[in-house]
Order: structure tokens, then sequence, then C-alpha cells
């Protein structure tokens, strides 16, 4: 505003009034300070008019005190419509001025704002100089105290000089004090940044350090000695050290992979080894590291790394690769651990290093034990087992668990055959010896089956398959034994698997028959019914005997569409039958394990036509034994369709009468081993006629099974026994002979009933 009077020229002489024109100065700087301070205080859109407006008010009035101070020769004559439009249009563009101006943490340019502001003073200043108008006056003029236009310019350009002065050292201060905010954030940071390192360094299990490869002098944390037991310092700290605390077995590898990534070969080194502590232990190390300076010839200066202790990690893979190897319960090995220590040892023996033997061993009466006391009592049994298996092995010998009551034994060195069995007979001899659980005593025993290996090319399958026959034939020829393999059992494994493949091609082409033994009432001699018998008419081998394919049968699971084809070939022939007869057809333990087994006979009845009570089922207490619940569930059910239950071979098992309670049988049947022994030992007797006595009693029917002697018939007819059948009444027939029996052999089965019973009574 000053500088724009400077350039004011009226055409007369001009002075300025000192007084008013730092009037004019102070009203300026009052304003603006006024103006700036209310900005300050209220940074709203309402604070910013509010200080344009009072900005705008003091340059009005600097200007309106301004132009009092200049003296000329004449007055001063304002036309009012430019004043106003002065004021306005300045205060207008000063107001948008202090609305654009960017504020605390606004990123905006300055330089819109300072324009608009630079214009709106300047529109004020020259709209108002244009409004105002110098008329002449000869009575007027400067006084003699008035500033001439030299001295105000120069004050004028003194002061701008000194305000651009401020503003530079003010910039510049703004600038350092901007700069130290910087430095100081940055320290702080740093320092922060310093103490969180330093306390990850003290919390964690890195120690670092870092190798001067030219001198091998190495700078390390303290971490990196505590983490050894040693105090810092305590070793020299050269590369040389740590060379020396690695593992032997571990050196090579290492050093060896370090030199790679030195020459370039591998970004990284990262290795893990063992080194020595202090106390002479070892500790597994993950030592990672990086070359970070190589001179101009490519050779590595400098090398940075770190060393952490994963020894709780390889204890950890440790014990999980040693679970994934060994049997949970009893720790030996398990049968993949077992498997790849004989195959490591047959490779051995095919290259001439002597000869092995497998032992496999089967706890005998395990399944009492663990079914009696309990499951916990199994597995402390299972546990002593362990410990005595092992406590026989030599060094490199091992014993594992295969499953189960299951073991297996790796002799690594024999002489021969005898060596190794004499050795499985101590097996035997340390596994009978009694055990204690809790406050019982446990024998059991061990069936063991072995094979020796002695460079005959046998692999592990082969020498398993031959301890595993060897074993079967321990267990047949009565448990608690040892068998060594004998090539002839190959022979009986094959000629097995041959009778398995006709039998069942036999069931599929219906190459079996029936025969029916038949069963008579001792009262009138009179036929009652007959009892299927299978017979397997071989093309080849001719009649097999039950004897030869009935276990084999119940063995292979070929027990279930064998059972079933007699009883739907029983139900069928028998409907044909001239005379209604029942006839009786054994079930196996395997047919009770379906759970549709009512269904599946009833099915059979309906396709058949047979009445259901024409049909006995006979069982023996195995059936009923294994699991009593579902078993009398199923009875119960076959009893609900009107067919008849008979107990076969009662007596010979441990839980017939708590059987017989359980359950309503329709009929008992004596087994053919006491009544064979009638003639010969008293006791039989006794036996036969307290069973006789028992069926009165619960109102069931008695058979006796294997009548062949005059003699048997008198005294059961003696005693009462209602029904009976052997070989003295008839042997087994197919059904084609049926007729001829039912017809006229009946009455010859009467008549000799009827001398039994004269003789019995004389």
């Amino acid at each position: 505003h000053f500088i724009a009077m400077l350039g004011y020229d009226p055409g007369v002489g001009v002075g300025y009034d000192p007084a008013a024109t730092l009037a004019s100065l102070v009203t300026g700087v009052v304003s603006s300070l006024a103006a700036l301070i209310l900005l300050c205080r209220v940074p709203t859109a309402l604070g910013s008019v509010a200080a344009g407006t009072l900005l705008s008010v003091g340059i009005t009035t600097m200007h309106v005190v301004g132009m009092q101070g200049v003296q000329v020769p004449g007055t001063f004559v304002w036309h009012p419509g430019l004043a106003v439009a002065a004021v306005l249009l300045g205060s207008a563009l000063v107001c948008a001025a202090l609305l654009m101006l960017p504020h605390r943490d606004d990123r905006r340019d300055l330089i819109p704002s300072a324009t608009l502001l630079s214009g709106g003073i300047a529109l004020l200043h020259f709209l108002a100089m244009a409004a105002a108008e110098v008329v002449p006056d000869p009575r007027t003029g400067a006084d003699a105290g008035s500033l001439p236009r030299a001295v105000i310019a120069t004050g004028i350009a003194t002061i701008v000089l000194a305000v651009l002065g401020c503003s530079a050292l003010a910039l510049v201060a703004d600038r350092l004090r901007r700069m130290n905010r910087v430095l100081s954030e940055q320290k702080a940071a740093l320092l922060t940044s310093e103490e969180r390192l330093a306390l990850a360094l003290e919390a964690g299990s890195d120690g670092l350090w870092d190798c001067d490869l030219a001198t091998g002098a190495v700078w390390t944390t303290d971490r990196w000695w505590h983490m050894l037991g040693y105090g810092p310092g305590e070793m020299p700290p050269c590369s040389s050290t740590w060379q020396a605390l690695i593992h032997p077995d571990d050196r090579s590898g290492t050093m060896a992979q370090l030199r790679a990534h030195l020459a370039g070969d591998t970004p990284v080194f990262e290795r893990e080894h063992r080194l020595r502590c202090k106390d002479g232990t070892w500790r597994w190390i993950l030592t990672r590291a990086k070359v970070v300076g190589r001179d101009a010839d490519g050779e590595a200066t400098r090398l940075v790394g770190t060393d952490v202790d994963i020894g709780v990690r390889k204890e950890a893979e440790s014990r999980i690769a040693h679970m994934a190897a060994h049997d949970a319960l009893t720790d030996l090995p398990n049968r993949t651990l077992f498997r790849e220590r004989l195959r490591r040892r047959l490779s051995e023996i095919a290259e001439g290093a002597g000869a092995c033997a497998l032992l496999c061993v089967d706890l005998d009466r395990f399944k009492e034990v663990n079914d009696g006391l309990g499951h916990l009592a199994g597995d402390a049994l299972l546990r002593e087992v362990a410990l005595r298996l092992r406590s026989g092995l030599g060094d490199r010998d091992t014993a594992a668990r295969l499953g189960g009551d299951e073991f297996a034994v790796l002799l690594a060195s024999v002489e021969n055959a005898g060596e190794a069995m004499a050795r499985a007979q101590a097996v035997i001899r340390e596994i009978g010896r009694p055990v204690q659980l809790g406050d019982q005593t446990i024998e059991i025993g061990a069936s063991i089956g072995l094979a020796v290996s002695s460079g005959d090319g046998a692999d592990q399958e082969a020498l398993f398959r031959r301890a595993d026959l060897a074993l079967y034939k321990a267990k047949a020829e009565g448990r608690n034994v040892a068998r060594a393999f004998d090539p002839a059992m190959d022979l009986a494994l094959a000629e097995r698997r041959r009778l398995e493949a006709d039998l069942r091609r036999a069931i599929a082409r219906d190459e079996l028959v029936l025969h029916y033994q038949p069963q008579v009432r001792s009262a009138p001699g009179q036929l009652v019914g007959f009892e299927a018998l299978v017979r397997w008419q071989h093309p080849v081998r001719g009649l097999v005997p039950p004897g030869a394919f009935i276990p084999l049968a119940e063995e292979t699971g070929l027990i279930l569409p064998l059972g079933e084809w007699v009883l739907r070939a029983a139900c069928r022939e028998a409907a044909q039958w001239p005379r209604p007869l029942k006839v009786a057809v054994n079930l196996s333990p395997r047919q009770f394990q379906k759970v549709d087994l009512p269904e599946r006979v009833l099915a059979i009845l309906t396709e058949t036509g047979l009445s259901p009570d024409r049909l006995e089922l006979e069982v023996t207490e195995t059936v009923i034994i294994n699991d009593m619940a579902r078993a009398m569930t199923v009875l119960r059910r076959l009893k609900s369709f009107g067919i008849r239950i008979a107990m076969d071979d009662f007596g010979t098992g441990y839980s017939s009468l708590a059987t017989l309670q359980a359950f309503p049988f329709d009929t008992i049947k004596i087994d053919r081993s006491f009544v064979s022994e009638l003639e010969r030992r008293p006791a039989a007797a006794v036996i036969v006629r307290a069973v006789l006595g028992l069926g009165r009693s619960l109102g069931m029917g008695v058979v006796a099974e294997g009548v062949e002697t005059e003699g048997q018939l008198r005294f059961l007819i003696a005693e009462g026994c209602e029904e009976m059948q052997g070989y003295l009444f008839g042997k087994p027939q197919p059904v084609d002979q049926l007729p001829a029996l039912m017809a006229g052999d009946a009455a010859l089965a009467g008549e000799g009933m009827e001398t039994g019973r004269r003789r019995a009574s004389g």
C-alpha cells in the first residue's frame, strides 16, 4: 500500500504528514494481527469470513488515514460510488483469500490465497485512489514539517528489507526446526528399534555373529555364548573356535557346504549340525548365513549369520520318528520298522554274511485274560511280554509287536535251525513264567513258528510266509510249542489253497450233496426226522469227508455261502418228502454274526414252501458265548417264526447251564463223546443220566447222538431218553433213499427198539 502511494502523482507537489502516516501504518499492522489471531482461534469458514472482514476494515481504515496524511495544494473530493465499490470488491477478495488459506495439516498450495489477498489490497487501493480527486486550493500545501517523498521512499525500502530479512530468517528457523524435529523423531525411532532388537535378541534363541573372513575375527552376541554355556569372551572370538566346536560327524559336511556358499554356488548357507557345549554335551544348532561383502576379485570378505538352538525341535522330531516306528503300548518296534530291519539283514545275508531266523510268536490264552480281567490287565500283560522278549535278545536282534497278541523276533545271527529252535524254546519258557497282575497271578503260553534264512534267496515275504506256516502247525499241535518250517508245509499250504478254490467252485456249481441221518423216538420206535449233513462229491478227489472241508470253510469265511446252501437245499428237499418229518440243520457261529439271519431263514422257508415247525436249527454253545445278548435276540426271533431250536454238543462247553437258563431250547443233544463211553466209563453214564434228568426238569426234549451199540441203546431206554440217532439206526443216506426208509425201515427200527426195551427191563 505504501509502495503504491509513492506512485501516486496528482500533478502537484506532495508531502506526507508524519503522524497520520505513522497512524496509517499502525492501523494496518494492528488490523492484520487481529485478523490473523481470529483466523487461528476460529479455523472455520465463518472464522475465515470474520477475519477477512476485519482485515478489509483495517485496510480501508489504513487507506483513509493514510490519505489524510497526504499534503497537496488543494483538497480531496471523493466519488462515493467508486469508494463503495473499492471497499466491497476489496473485502470480497480478502475474504475469499482467507477462505482458501490452507490450515494446519492441510497440504494445499499458498499461491492462490496469496494472489487473492494481494489482488484485494491492490483493487481496494487503486479504486479508492480513483475515487479521490484533488481540487486546487492555493491556501493549502505541504507544511514545513511534512515528509518529502524521498524520505518516505527510503523508510519504505528500509522496512521492506527488514520484513524480507525477518521472513528469510523465519523460513530458515522454520526449516531448522523441522529438521530438528525429524532428527529427534528418527533418533527416538532408532532408540526404540535398538531397544526392541536388544529385547528380541535377549528373549529369542538366536545367536548373531559377524565374521571378517580376511582376519577370521568374529563378533558375536552374548546370546551365542550363553547358548553353549560359555561366558562372553571365555573362548577366542574367531572362526576357528566355531569349527573346533562342530561335532566330528557333522564337520566335513558343514565345511563343504560353507565353502560352496563362499564360492557363490549357493545363495545362502543353511545347515543343521551339533556344537559342543561347555559341559561336554552336544546341542543341535541351525546356522543360517550369507556373504554380504566381496572384494574386486569376487572373494568373500564378510559373512553374517545366526545360530538357532533347535534342540527342542530335534527332540520332538526324534519322538515323532520313534512313535512312527514303534508300538505305542509296548514300545517295541512296529511292523514297518521290523520289516525294514529284516530286509537289511536279508540283504547282508545275500552277500554271504551268515544266517538269521524269524520267529512268529502268538500268545496262548491271552483272549481269556483280556476278556476276563479287562483291557487294562490285557495291556499290562502285553507290556510284560514285551519286556521278557527284550531281555533275551542280542545286540542286533529285534523283537516287534505286529498287532494284538502277535509278536515277531528277528534273530540276526544263528548257526543253524537247531540254535534257532533252542532260542525259541527259551522264549516260550520266559513267556510261560507266571505274571503278577495286581492281586492275581496269570499264566499264559506262546506258540512259535520259526523260519531260517541262510542265503537261499528268500525275501522277507517268503520268510514271513514260512514262519506263519510253522506257527499254524504249532497251534494245530496243541499250542505252547515251537515248530520250525518244513518244506512239506509249503506243499500242505498249496494243497489247502487248491482245496479252498475247489470248495469255492463247488458251492458255485452246486457240486455239494446232502445226506440225512435218521432220528427215532424210543417209546414207539418211530422215525421222527433227519439231520441234514453236507457231503462234497469232488469230480477228482471223490467223496471229500466233512472234516476235510468244514474247518477250512470256517477259517476262510466260505461257511457263510456253504451254510446258506445247506439250509436252502435241506428245506427244499424236506418239503418234497412223502411224510412231514422234521429236518435238523446245523448253524455255524459265523452265520450268527449276520444281523439279518432270521430274515434269511424266513425267506428260505417261504421260497421252498417248508413249514417252519418242521425245521430244527442246531446251535452250539460257542454261538451264544461269543455275544449272548445278540445271540438270544436272534434265537427268540427264530423261535417266534415257529422254528425249533436245539442245543447241539451239550456238555462240551463251560456255560451250558447258564445258557439253558437264559433261553428255553426245544431240544438238548447229548454229545456223542459221552454216549460212546457209556459202556466203558461210569462217569459218562452219570453225566448222561444227569443230562436226561435236567431235560425232564426243564421240559426240554433230549436227543442222544452217536448211538452205535445195543448196550448204549439199552442204557438210554432204561434212563428214559426220548430220541436217538446214530449208526445203530442208520448211516447218513442220500435223499433218494429216504422214501424207502420212511415206508418200511421205520418198522424195523421200531422192532429193534422193542427188543432193546425188553432187554433193558429184563
